[in-house]
């Protein structure tokens, strides 16, 4: 595949996610089929890439929803509508680790950064998913924005190791 096909095809990813981020936040169980139907979506269009990845992928999803679980035991935040983790955020995680195997692949062995972009974003994401009145805050803000960017300087971190361990599988699918 040339660069520039490359290119693109993380643009999409990326581009899609944030609109499969959007429905599962703004539409939660209300959209909840056409979440899951645009991450169908997403794991077709690499359902090779990802497939040669699955055991990969998998551990990706788990330790995600394994941070959002104990993130909700600690009494961090909450979720609307349940003491648990709702469906749409289950969907999300599958989501955004299809999207993050597919367009942070540039990411490969860069940790520092990695960390970074995950202390930075992380917790934006959780703040705009409050806003929009999917989550609320069980503690003041300031200790939500450090929970969720050490856990996400950390689950990029994870997911830049996973990526550099797979480098062999990139080679042949994408």
């Amino acid at each position: 595949m040339s660069n520039a096909l490359k290119q693109l095809t993380r643009l999409v990813h990326f581009f899609l996610f944030d609109l499969i981020w959007f429905l599962a936040v703004w539409g939660r169980e209300q959209w909840l089929w056409l979440t899951i139907g645009l991450v169908v979506v997403l794991y077709l269009s690499a359902w090779r890439y990802l497939w040669a990845r699955r055991r990969t992928l998998a551990l990706y999803i788990v330790l995600g929803l394994a941070a959002e679980y104990l993130v909700v035991q600690a009494g961090i935040i909450s979720f609307t509508g349940t003491d648990h983790l709702p469906w749409w955020l289950v969907v999300l995680w599958f989501g955004f680790a299809a999207m993050a195997m597919v367009v942070f692949t540039w990411l490969r062995e860069r940790y520092v950064l990695a960390a970074i972009a995950g202390l930075v974003f992380g917790p934006i994401t959780y703040f705009a998913g409050v806003g929009l009145g999917a989550a609320q805050l069980e503690v003041a803000a300031f200790w939500v924005g450090v929970t969720y960017s050490l856990v996400w300087a950390l689950l990029m971190m994870v997911l830049v190791y996973l990526l550099a361990r797979d480098t062999d599988k990139e080679q042949r699918y994408v």
